[in-house]
């Protein structure tokens, strides 16, 4: 009897801690003493845990990338690779068009955390549940494929960024509703930390 109590308060003393990190972190990520002077808001979808875990294990990495995306106009940045810490933090810029949900890759990554942010466009991204492998994991490419039809889609505008963590299975650069057009984007692939 004792055992299952210790087990109960054990388990209720874990759930209460989850609950202080979820409180801190979201005010944390409010507060925007991370932005370095972007003035671009987190979407509501972001894990604010994470956020909050991987800046504060990999401070200067997240110092430089943010202060890459306040000093650069992303809207006239050349397409392609922008080396902001080599090996460890990069930014691709690309413009294309979006692809229908049954087209686009469901994935995930273990190595590196997308920051995903759409300058121009119409499209959404998904956070994806119930999930069964299409490719496994590729650690040359650190990305593995996804089935699902559970996908919770966020539109992506100019207004905010998207975070994916090594724990979201995700799926870019989705047509949204209304006029299909080409998108602007910036994917920077920032290291994670276990």
């Amino acid at each position: 009897m004792r055992k299952i109590v210790l087990s109960v308060f054990s388990l209720f003393i874990m759930a209460l801690s989850a609950q202080i990190m979820t409180d801190d972190s979201k005010k944390w990520v409010e507060e925007r003493s991370w932005a370095n002077g972007w003035d671009v808001a987190p979407d509501k979808s972001i894990n604010s845990d994470e956020f909050f875990t991987q800046y504060t294990k990999n401070k200067e990495l997240w110092d430089a990338m943010f202060k890459f995306l306040s000093a650069n106009d992303l809207k006239q940045i050349d397409l392609g690779e922008h080396q902001i810490v080599p090996g460890r933090c990069w930014a691709i810029v690309s413009e294309y068009t979006p692809k229908t949900t049954d087209k686009g890759n469901i994935e995930s990554h273990k190595k590196f955390i997308d920051l995903q942010y759409v300058m121009h466009g119409n499209e959404k991204m998904g956070l994806a549940d119930s999930v069964t492998v299409k490719k496994e994991y590729n650690p040359d490419r650190d990305v593995a494929f996804w089935n699902s039809d559970d996908v919770r889609y966020f539109n992506a505008t100019p207004e905010s960024f998207f975070l994916f963590f090594p724990c979201d299975i995700h799926q870019p650069s989705v047509q949204a509703d209304g006029d299909v057009m080409q998108s602007r984007k910036v994917v920077i692939k920032i290291e994670y930390k276990d």
